[in-house]
């Protein structure tokens, strides 16, 4: 009787401590930014303070190729800056030598926004963070929500939510190209996760004048500014 009694206490104990792991919750995603915040401008989703690579909002950050998740030193179709999923080939059709994200083509694989495992902001800032949508990007630009104002000394936006108060800060890193870097501190060139066409993906261009929506071709070195649901 005695033994029972106590297995019967070992059981309730150990009941206790599972339904009190389980009260805690699982563990939250993963966050390698080194401490950026995710700022609540009133909108859908919360967006970073600053770029990814960057060590605080005024910083450029990395510059990546859309789908590609580190720098490197040529961007480029060819061989010499080869872009991960494919050599663009206008004579290759449908697919134009792209071999994933071909969603806008007959027979195309149905991919058209970044998987997290080739999302640079997933995957240098953990699963805390993602690449913003082109939807996402709108949202930001909507003056009923948000308020741009050009910063002339700084060279970038003061970006305002209007229905919280809260601003982030969007320099101009420019984008780089072959081994080159363009436009830094003239204009900045953002990817969205969101494909245009086998070989292009939108991206947000802007300077001092405004800004413009772009698709440009997916092997470009342009920046990321994350975005996150937490």
């Amino acid at each position: 009787m005695k033994n029972i009694l106590k297995l019967i206490a070992v059981i309730a104990i150990a009941g206790g401590l599972a339904a009190c792991k389980k009260d805690d919750g699982p563990e939250g995603p993963t966050d390698l930014s080194g401490g950026c915040e995710a700022v609540d401008l009133g909108l859908s989703v919360k967006w970073a303070s600053y770029n990814v690579g960057a060590k605080d909002p005024n910083g450029y950050g990395s510059y990546f190729a859309w789908g590609e998740t580190a720098e490197k030193s040529n961007y480029d179709w060819s061989e010499n800056g080869q872009y991960k999923w494919g050599t663009y080939d206008d004579t290759a059709a449908p697919k134009y030598g792209m071999t994933k994200y071909t969603a806008n083509v007959s027979g195309g694989d149905g991919l058209k926004t970044l998987l997290p495992e080739d999302d640079a902001a997933t995957v240098v800032w953990g699963t805390k963070w993602r690449t913003p949508t082109y939807d996402e990007f709108l949202e930001l630009l909507d003056p009923a929500k948000c308020e741009w104002t050009w910063d002339v000394k700084k060279k970038g936006y003061t970006v305002k939510g209007l229905k919280t108060g809260n601003s982030i800060f969007m320099p101009v890193p420019g984008y780089r190209c072959w081994s080159d870097l363009f436009e830094a501190g003239e204009y900045g060139s953002y990817w969205t996760s969101s494909l245009s066409s086998p070989s292009e993906a939108h991206y947000l261009c802007f300077g001092e004048i405004g800004y413009e929506w772009n698709t440009g071709g997916r092997y470009a070195g342009g920046t990321v500014r994350a975005v996150t649901e937490y």
